[in-house]
């Protein structure tokens, strides 16, 4: 019922903002080999210049490694693992009981692109109500890249710009939520808290838009726990598994029909929903979802290429590979593991500007609660890079 959808959206994207060409990541005969765990510190070495620091400015350290080895493929037995595959690291975990049927470097560093906005998400359904209306600033206007086409003035309710956020990837709509939340500083420290309380080791959002910047790191466990949450939300899963919205204009613009870039969605008929993303250093990321027949299961890609098919694709092949097996025979759970003793404490000191060819592309804990991990907030606010979206 998706590929209908999906049509549709092709025409009707017409009349939304027009996204810039897409750049296409080094090409890969096969995905690369993590069994020696090259990213169990941090992630590679960035291709651009998006995280450059300004002078006097100095690079976060990494986290503490909180789980050592287990770096290639471990999977239940009888999973076939799919061949066509280009990820660095990946993960396939049922949402409701958190068991763990497949996964790949699980806890290898990565960027996360625009996935990582599922943190923006959910503390703004847990702290704002849906229905508060934002006027849209001439700042929050003028983010560049990704952009759901927020006008000055404008007037947006809250769960519209949660659409913008998840549907469409838009920075503008991150922008206006995290103003909402108390600003750029303010959102990344209670995005980081809230990763933390999820019990996540190898996660620090450096922004909440999922643009590269020094420090940023997460991987394929830890956005594991983020999506099991999310998809336990029924705001959150609501909004995520919509297949478009009449979204609205402001002034003399009028409104669209806003599609959701989620493919797996779009096009599977048992997809429920996800999240897309893509920067030049971090490559191709994704989160997808589906429901069949009451079962839920989840798959993260990270660091992935088109050459063994687009993101949602490789997702989809990871999930229909978790649906031959039944339940009980898994390799571990989504649970909080150790935290580390230490922390590190990143400079919150503005980046140099940035390298026009790093891109972005869209494919509440209560305060009481968080009060006790405050001393584990690693956000760091800083400019804002430019990105495209999809």
């Amino acid at each position: 019922m998706h590929t209908l959808a999906a049509l549709g959206a092709t025409f009707l994207l017409a009349v939304a903002p027009l996204p810039t060409p897409e750049l296409t990541p080094t090409a890969r005969e096969s995905a690369p080999v993590t069994d020696h765990c090259p990213h169990a510190l941090a992630p590679a070495e960035p291709v651009s210049t998006s995280e450059t620091l300004a002078p006097g400015q100095h690079a976060p350290a990494p986290l503490p490694i909180a789980v050592e080895g287990g770096c290639g493929v471990s999977a239940a037995d009888g999973y076939a693992v799919p061949e066509e595959l280009a990820a660095s690291a990946w993960i396939v975990a049922d949402v409701d009981s958190g068991e763990i049927i497949a996964q790949k470097d699980p806890h290898g560093r990565y960027r996360p692109a625009s996935i990582i906005k599922v943190l923006l998400a959910m503390v703004a359904v847990q702290e704002l109500p849906l229905d508060k209306v934002h006027v849209v600033s001439e700042e929050t206007a003028a983010q560049e890249g990704s952009s759901v086409g927020l006008g000055a003035g404008g007037h947006y309710t809250v769960e519209e710009l949660l659409h913008g956020v998840l549907l469409g990837s838009g920075n503008d709509a991150a922008h206006a939520l995290a103003q909402e939340l108390g600003g750029d500083e303010a959102t990344l420290r209670k995005i980081n808290d809230y990763a933390h309380s999820l019990g996540t080791v190898d996660t620090v959002a450096a922004s909440y838009s999922g643009l590269d910047k020094a420090g940023m790191s997460t991987s394929a466990h830890d956005l594991g726990l983020m999506y099991r949450a999310a998809f336990s939300d029924p705001v959150f899963a609501r909004i995520a598994g919509t297949d478009f919205i009449d979204f609205p204009g402001y002034g003399e613009v009028e409104g669209y029909e806003l599609w959701n870039d989620n493919g797996l969605l779009l096009n599977d008929p048992d997809g429920v929903g996800g999240k897309t993303g893509f920067t030049d250093d971090a490559n191709h990321t994704f989160v997808g979802a589906m429901d069949r027949d009451g079962r839920r299961l989840l798959a993260v890609v990270l660091d992935t290429t088109l050459d063994a098919g687009r993101p949602w694709e490789q997702a989809q092949r990871l999930l229909h590979a978790a649906y031959d097996l039944a339940p009980g025979g898994g390799v571990g759970q989504l649970v909080p593991v150790a935290t580390p003793s230490a922390t590190p404490t990143p400079d919150t000191g503005l980046a140099a500007p940035a390298d026009p060819t790093s891109t972005e592309r869209g494919q509440g804990v209560s305060a009481a609660a968080i009060a006790l991990l405050a001393a584990a907030v690693l956000a760091a606010a800083g400019a804002l890079l430019l990105l495209r979206r999809r």
